[in-house]
């Protein structure tokens, strides 16, 4: 496990575009405009899909070679199967409000989901903990994932959060890029529509300094706008 990220743009993010977000189909941003940016975190039919095939796995053997009642197999493959059936009963039951990533731009907060059938996680965006998980073995990484870690209702024995199996880093480069509300929107066609009013409101407040530090340059969406915020800069 590695230490906690700092909150900063590190790299830059894949641009969310149009096509990313509802109402188009096979995706998972929910909602991506100038205050909120909402992301599917439920995984149901993966649950319920992993769930019918891990139950096939473990009756088929049940049936097919007769395993004795009481015998290790025969309760390894139990096991299997009611742990398959939990899957699709979450997968189908848990309430899907509950499983989103929300962040909310303007009051600087996150929500996320807890294990299972918990109440999702909520507190500020600034306060959370998170970390860049490394999977692999001695004197090797095979795969890094943005995870985070259980700031706001923390306990004796939690589990970390996976929220993200892409690019870690451009993924929390985006969080933190969207949750500086002193700074444009993120790069993409989804936002747009909002770039303009999301100025504006910047602009009415004198363009105030970014929240978070930035490694990349993170310019206005058109070169008369980048030259109006950066002459209210000079003025100060």
């Amino acid at each position: 496990m590695s230490k906690y990220q700092g909150h900063f743009i590190s790299n830059h993010p894949e641009p969310l575009m149009k096509e990313d977000v509802l109402p188009n189909k096979g995706v998972i941003v929910d909602k991506a405009d100038h205050s909120f940016y909402i992301e599917d975190a439920s995984g149901s039919g993966a649950y319920i899909f992993l769930g019918v095939v891990f139950s096939a796995i473990a009756i088929y053997p049940l049936y097919k070679y007769n395993l004795k009642e009481g015998g290790i197999l025969y309760v390894l493959f139990i096991i299997l199967l009611l742990i398959s059936l939990f899957m699709i009963f979450y997968g189908i039951f848990a309430n899907k409000e509950y499983k989103k990533v929300i962040l909310d731009r303007m009051n600087g907060t996150i929500t996320y989901p807890d294990s299972f059938f918990r109440k999702p996680l909520k507190g500020k965006f600034k306060d959370l903990k998170v970390i860049i998980s490394i999977s692999g073995g001695d004197g090797y990484s095979t795969k890094e994932y943005l995870k985070f870690v259980n700031t706001f209702s923390p306990r004796l024995v939690d589990s970390l959060k996976t929220v993200s199996y892409d690019d870690p880093y451009q993924h929390w480069s985006f969080m933190v890029w969207y949750m500086d509300k002193n700074r444009p929107l993120p790069p993409g066609t989804a936002f747009d529509e909002y770039r303009q009013q999301d100025f504006e409101r910047r602009k009415a407040d004198r363009f105030p300094k970014p929240l978070y530090p930035s490694n990349i340059s993170t310019p206005e969406a058109t070169p008369e706008q980048q030259k109006e915020r950066e002459r209210f800069w000079k003025e100060w």
